[in-house]
């Protein structure tokens, strides 16, 4: 079914090909589609996930590849909670230079994680990644599993990293909001002469990004994302979002 394979094309137009097939999707979830059934042309793997995340980073959508719903039930319902290494809520930024991540099952600690979940699936490798939005934050996470007793080959990984790199920036035009939305913004911001920090924190609210998640995004503390959003609305003359999206819209 597939006409590409590595053996009969360079690495690079492999590469080329196989992220060019994957950036006809039109949204975040049909781009996940598309990686899972022709990222196997340059690493073949047996079962696969992605989990979608909302702009506070909480798990809204998911689909699974040869995996039993019970498997992502389990991890959603338990594990994905917990403080581990192998939970996707941690906090993962695009600028800390993670976007990918090969894991070697035979060789991790032992844990309730590997003797419970990872093992019963019979998985022996994995290799997951982010994709991002503009704002640096993660959207999408990717992880492709093999339950066969053969490991990732280094060329294998050296593709998957260069082709994970070239599809964040298909990933991220999903996020772009349009010029002439971004220009409206921007005038009612300059109208209303908000600094440009209090410019960004307005923005990121109008996009449902929490404060919390704002003080993440912006590395700033809590506190003074708070004191910004009061000085938003006392120069808006708004008090809450809702009000500062109606404005917005006048």
């Amino acid at each position: 079914m597939r006409d590409i394979t590595i053996e009969s094309e360079g690495r690079w137009q492999t590469i080329y090909n196989v992220v060019s097939l994957c950036g006809k999707a039109r949204s975040p979830r049909e781009l996940a589609s598309k990686v899972l059934d022709h990222l196997e042309v340059l690493c073949p793997y047996d079962q696969a996930l992605a989990y979608f995340f909302d702009g506070n980073g909480k798990v809204c959508g998911q689909q699974l590849l040869n995996i039993d719903e019970q498997w992502s039930t389990m991890y959603l319902g338990y594990y994905v909670n917990m403080d581990s290494n192998y939970s996707c809520y941690k906090d993962v930024r695009e600028n800390t230079n993670y976007h990918a991540k090969y894991i070697d099952w035979g060789n991790e600690p032992a844990a309730e994680f590997i003797s419970q979940y990872i093992r019963p699936r019979g998985v022996k490798y994995s290799y997951g990644f982010g994709l991002f939005d503009l704002n640096g934050n993660y959207r999408t996470i990717i992880a492709l599993d093999r339950l066969r007793p053969r490991n990732f080959s280094a060329d294998e990984l050296y593709n998957l990293n260069l082709a994970v790199s070239l599809l964040n920036e298909f990933h991220k035009n999903f996020f772009y909001q349009g010029f002439q939305q971004h220009q409206l913004r921007q005038n009612s911001w300059e109208t209303s002469k908000l600094t440009p920090r209090e410019a960004e924190i307005a923005d990121l609210l109008c996009q449902g990004i929490s404060p919390a998640n704002i003080s993440r995004t912006l590395y700033i503390a809590p506190s003074t994302t708070y004191k910004h959003i009061n000085h938003i609305y006392e120069k808006l003359h708004v008090s809450s979002r809702q009000e500062l999206l109606v404005r917005l819209l006048h």
